[in-house]
């Protein structure tokens, strides 16, 4: 157990700072319980000590890395999705000032860890069904549908990196999910908010992504009113409660954070785009 939790602390290229305390927590660390569990990676989220989060996370690697093999994934498609949980624990190292190792997010790697998202390109992209039907182009409930999600990492999200993005994923589903059949490329995020245009010049990379897709106006899957603009544009964990003691560096995050204090609500919206 501690072998493996430490071959992936050394393959993710954790901070060496940390390997004595992840070395004497992993000796005492059994995996087994939480193997036999339905929902291992919620029921790890609701626990108050974020080190087994880190832990269990750490020996899932493994598995997820195993699996993928069996379908000739290379090596630096898995290591790049699997470069979230590294970015949560340093996150969570961050916020805790220092004092604590573990991770937050762990109901999101869990999808990484299953095999779901890979990271391709400046994207990522997730095998699921959709909950959001769009009748009138073509989407039903429960089609499958690769979704989109924007990592806060990677650099902007240029004509080019998005280009480079999509194209990557045509290849790769093809290639190594060929069973997979899907129409659409979909995307639930603050970045369909199309209150951002107010604040956005219509070339801002932000306006250009949003622009890509069919935003669903009505029913289930319509815009609804979301904060999680605040978690990316400032810390994580910033909400709406914040608002008057944020410092905005940026025009956006002055823009946004003006909107607020003056009534102005943001939102989550869902999209979809088609394969080309």
């Amino acid at each position: 157990m501690k072998q493996l939790i430490m071959k992936w602390f050394d393959l993710l290229n954790l901070p060496e700072e940390w390997k004595e305390e992840i070395e004497r927590a992993s000796e005492s660390f059994d995996p087994t319980p939480l193997d036999g569990m339905k929902e291992p990676y919620q029921y790890l989220n609701e626990g108050e000590d974020k080190m087994p989060c880190l832990l269990y996370s750490l020996y899932k690697c493994e598995d997820f890395y195993n699996t993928a093999k069996k379908r000739d994934i290379p090596d630096d498609i898995l290591l790049a999705s699997l470069t979230e949980l590294k970015r949560y624990a340093l996150e969570y190292n961050k916020i805790t000032n220092g004092e604590k190792l573990g991770l937050k997010q762990i109901n999101w790697l869990g999808k990484i860890l299953r095999g779901n998202i890979y990271r391709l390109g400046r994207l990522e992209f997730e095998i699921r069904t959709t909950l959001h039907p769009f009748e009138e182009h073509g989407l039903n409930e429960g089609d499958n549908v690769i979704a989109v999600h924007i990592p806060d990492n990677g650099g902007p999200l240029t004509d080019e990196a998005r280009s480079e993005a999509y194209a990557l994923s045509e290849k790769f589903f093809a290639k190594y999910f060929p069973e997979y059949e899907y129409k659409f490329y979909t995307c639930h995020s603050w970045l369909l908010d199309e209150t951002l245009k107010n604040f956005l010049k219509p070339t801002s990379n932000i306006v250009k992504f949003m622009d890509e897709f069919i935003i669903k106006k009505s029913s289930v899957g319509k815009p609804h009113e979301s904060y999680d603009a605040l978690t990316y544009l400032f810390i994580r964990g910033t909400t709406v409660d914040d608002v008057k003691s944020l410092k905005p560096e940026t025009s956006l995050q002055k823009a946004v954070v003006d909107h607020i204090k003056n009534g102005g609500k943001l939102y989550s919206a869902f999209g979809i785009k088609a394969r080309p």
